[in-house]
C-alpha cells in the first residue's frame, strides 16, 4: 500500500502512525493501543463490525474499538475466520516520549507521541495459548508447515525438506525426503497433519 507523505502530513500523530504500519501490513487486521483500548481504523474498523459485532464510533472515518480486556477474545475470533492479526502496543511512557524530545534538538507534532510498534502477528498456524486466555474456541492441533522442494530435471523425483510447527504446545517436526512426480509422500504428509498453513519459496 502506498501512502503520499502529502496525505500523511494531514494526520494526526497517532494517525500518521497507524498509516505507517497499514503500508507494510496491508493484509493484516491492526489492533492499535490508544491508552487503555484496542481502535480500529478504517478498512479494519469494517473487519470489527461486520465480524465481531463491534459499532463505529463518531468521527469524520471508519473506527471502532475494545477494552483492552478482551484482546485475546475478539482476535482469536477473527484468526479462526482466516484473518491475521496484528498487535500493536504503546513502546514509552509519556514521561520517556517526554525525555527522548528533549533530546532532539527539533521536534514536530509528530514527534510528540509515544511510539507504537507490532508486538505481535496472528495467524491460524501462529496462534498460541495460555493460561490467561482461558478457554480456546479451538482445542486442536493446528499447524504451520514449510516446504522446501529441490527438483530432479531428469527423472521427474524431487527432493523436498519439510518443518511442521504446533505453536500451541511449542512443538515442531523437520525431515527430507524424495518423492516420486505425483507427489505421493507429500500429499499423505499433508494429509496426516492437515496443516492450517504453509509456507513455501516463491
Amino acid at each position: 500500500l502506498y501512502v503520499s507523505e502529502s496525505f500523511l502530513d494531514k494526520q494526526t500523530p497517532a494517525m500518521r502512525q497507524w498509516w505507517e504500519l497499514k503500508t507494510h501490513h496491508f493484509d493484516t487486521v491492526l489492533f492499535f493501543k490508544v491508552g487503555k483500548f484496542y481502535e480500529l481504523y478504517n478498512m479494519d474498523a469494517v473487519v470489527g463490525v461486520q465480524e465481531l459485532g463491534l459499532v463505529y464510533m463518531r468521527g469524520e472515518f471508519a473506527h471502532s474499538g475494545f477494552p483492552e480486556i478482551a484482546y485475546n477474545r475478539y482476535a482469536d475470533a477473527l484468526i479462526q475466520k482466516g484473518y491475521k492479526v496484528a498487535r500493536v502496543e504503546q513502546t514509552e511512557t509519556p514521561e520517556m516520549m517526554a525525555d527522548r524530545c528533549k533530546t532532539m534538538k527539533k521536534t514536530t507534532k509528530f514527534d510528540k507521541v509515544v511510539k507504537r510498534e507490532i508486538c505481535q502477528v496472528s495467524t491460524q498456524g501462529t496462534r498460541s495459548y495460555n493460561h490467561l486466555d482461558g478457554d480456546c474456541l479451538d482445542a486442536t492441533n493446528r499447524y504451520m508447515m514449510a516446504v522446501c522442494e529441490k527438483a530432479a530435471i531428469q527423472d521427474g523425483t524431487s527432493s523436498y525438506g519439510v518443518c511442521f510447527i504446533d505453536t500451541s504446545i511449542g512443538t515442531f517436526h523437520i525431515g527430507q525426503f524424495e518423492d516420486d512426480r505425483h507427489l505421493s509422500r507429500l500429499r499423505t504428509l499433508i494429509s496426516h497433519i492437515t496443516p492450517s498453513q504453509i509456507l513455501y519459496e516463491k
